[in-house]
């Protein structure tokens, strides 16, 4: 992993685990929120009802309508997705 950038890893009961390298932003918007996570963003954790988009140079995911966690520690993104 390149370290100026961030780890991803997601979990869902359908896929199982998913990990992305070399991520340089994650954007939530939720219910109550709109956070844009890029490297060295404080510890976070929180709940997400709404929608996520992971963008990195060969990456491009965008989760819309869920409900899941998220955590970020030390350029290490974790999400769970509930449904």
């Amino acid at each position: 992993m390149d370290s100026s950038n961030i780890k991803v890893r997601i979990f869902d009961m359908e896929q199982g685990l998913s990990e992305y390298d070399d991520i340089k932003t994650i954007r939530i918007v939720s219910k109550d929120y709109n956070l844009l996570i890029m490297k060295d963003y404080m510890p976070i954790i929180g709940e997400i009802v709404g929608s996520v988009d992971i963008k990195g140079e060969t990456t491009d995911l965008s989760y819309k309508n869920i409900k899941g966690f998220y955590m970020n520690n030390k350029n290490v993104f974790n999400l769970m997705i509930e449904e």
